[in-house]
């Protein structure tokens, strides 16, 4: 090749001009070629000055990565490569399929048998799988809440990489769309999924659990530890007490369990339990129910067992409504959160409304059919039709009529959380969420309900999210029992 057709992309000096005057010598070729086979040159490639921005900071982004793991970092290369390109797109889908290959990894690393066993109370559609090769059924969204609830990344670390995972479905090559990515974006993405995914590892406490549940399996524990370990486990997150209870009772039911393990369980549970929030506890209660009615007789006599040693037969159901209802409430919220749930939400909403009896809504799966049916009411204002699913509309309507003072006061205390409130930054979920509060005015005259719920309809646009921290909303919910 002549000496001045060479294109050499981090010249000698590795000066800004000269870096720039090779992106563009770079992207003229590429121009030619698209245009001399009849394809279309204008919006397919990012602006040079956008790649510039990446390339420039590139060296120190990758500071976090260690040289050893750099050297087998080919999606590295294949992201460094598309950038230069200006692909953008094509860039972003390799970052984040190797943000999904780690995190796989981590749990791998961590427990599996943990991990389906959290993912198995997200979503009953979980429940049968167990190996390595079954981590690929687990949304990209999903994925990310089980390890959030594990531990595994925290909830501001959740929220950096569901802000990526966003732009990877609506603006990558994964799926159709022309909404574009800058290069400050890329750089963030590229930081935060190499910090908080590639190269992450659990904190102590999570660490300690494993460790718990490892010990739990394979050894004999003293009596005399059961109180200490107890104590030790309510340090835990609240989330993370109940998805331990919930994994260990999952355990305690299942068949041919070696006695040993099963002594462990019965003397660590009654602390978990007394630590566990009365959703959890009634979610257990309800699979006596469930297990009797499809003539589960061991697993039936095992829930009996599990609520005897904890006193909890009071938290008891004697049908299956409350846990087919649960599940099903389950596998909507995980299609919810889902690229393209503004179309699949409506078979698992047809499927509740059949599970409705006229009695109500069992206490069991009260907090749950709040939170779901108000989200999906709500949409999560991203993509097509702001994340709604029309067809499914009418039946979430429907069902929010049926709400009474239980209902409403569920759905006021539902601002504490953050899943609840993750996407009323947006307008459309912000407004559908006051329509929601309003129509709720209707079910009682309690001063106090109608006092949040005036706030929650009159709080400031696009931050809904933060009210459950503002005195206008805190002082009237002192007394919302």
């Amino acid at each position: 090749m002549e000496e001045n057709n060479k294109i050499e992309l981090i010249p000698t000096g590795n000066s800004p001009q000269k870096i720039e005057t090779s992106i563009a010598e770079f992207n003229q070729p590429l121009s030619n070629l698209l245009q001399h086979v009849g394809l279309p040159t204008e919006n397919v490639l990012q602006p040079i000055e956008e790649r510039r921005k990446v390339i420039f900071s590139l060296e120190s982004a990758l500071e976090v990565l260690p040289y050893e793991q750099r050297e087998k970092a080919y999606y590295l290369s294949k992201f460094t490569v598309a950038v230069t390109v200006g692909l953008f797109d094509g860039a972003l889908a390799f970052l984040w399929d190797e943000t999904i290959k780690a995190l796989r990894q981590l749990i791998l690393k961590f427990d599996l048998e943990y991990f389906y066993s959290v993912a198995g109370e997200l979503a009953s559609r979980y429940k049968k799988l167990n190996g390595e090769e079954d981590l690929e059924a687990i949304s990209d969204y999903d994925l990310l809440e089980i390890c959030r609830r594990m531990g595994l990344i925290n909830d501001v670390n959740f929220k950096r990489l569901e802000y990526v995972n966003y732009f990877r479905n609506h603006a990558s090559s994964a799926h159709p769309n022309e909404n574009e990515v800058s290069g400050m974006d890329m750089l963030t993405f590229l930081e935060n999924c190499l910090k908080y995914a590639i190269t992450a590892t659990p904190d102590i406490s999570v660490v300690n659990l494993k460790r718990l549940l490892d010990n739990v399996r394979k050894n004999v524990i003293p009596a005399a530890d059961y109180e200490p370990i107890g104590k030790d486990i309510i340090k835990q997150p609240q989330e993370r007490i109940d998805d331990l209870l919930l994994t260990l009772f999952g355990t305690f039911c299942s068949p041919d369990q070696e006695q040993f393990i099963l002594d462990n369980i019965e003397g660590i549970c009654p602390y978990i339990w007394n630590a566990s929030t009365e959703e959890t506890k009634y979610k257990i209660g309800a699979k006596f129910g469930l297990h009797r009615v499809n003539g589960d007789i061991k697993r039936k006599d095992s829930t009996q067992k599990f609520l005897e040693i904890v006193d909890g037969e009071g938290y008891k159901d004697e049908d299956s409504l409350a846990a087919e209802l649960l599940e099903k409430l389950e596998n909507l919220r995980s299609v919810h959160f889902e690229w393209n749930n503004f179309y699949n939400e409506y078979s698992h909403a047809k499927s509740i409304d059949k599970s409705l009896s006229n009695k109500g809504i069992p206490q069991a799966a009260r907090k749950m059919f709040v939170k779901v049916i108000c989200l999906c009411y709500a949409g999560n204002g991203k993509g097509y039709r702001d994340g709604i699913d029309e067809r499914a509309t009418t039946y979430y309507v429907q069902f929010i009529k049926t709400f009474n003072v239980a209902e409403t006061i569920e759905f006021l205390n539902l601002f504490s959380d953050s899943e609840f409130t993750t996407d009323l930054d947006k307008r459309k979920p912000d407004l559908r969420m006051r329509d929601i509060a309003k129509e709720l005015k209707n079910t009682t005259t309690n001063v106090h309900i109608n006092r949040a719920l005036d706030t929650i309809i009159n709080f400031p646009e696009r931050i809904l999210a933060r009210i459950s921290g503002d005195s206008r909303f805190k002082e009237p919910m002192k007394f919302v029992k």
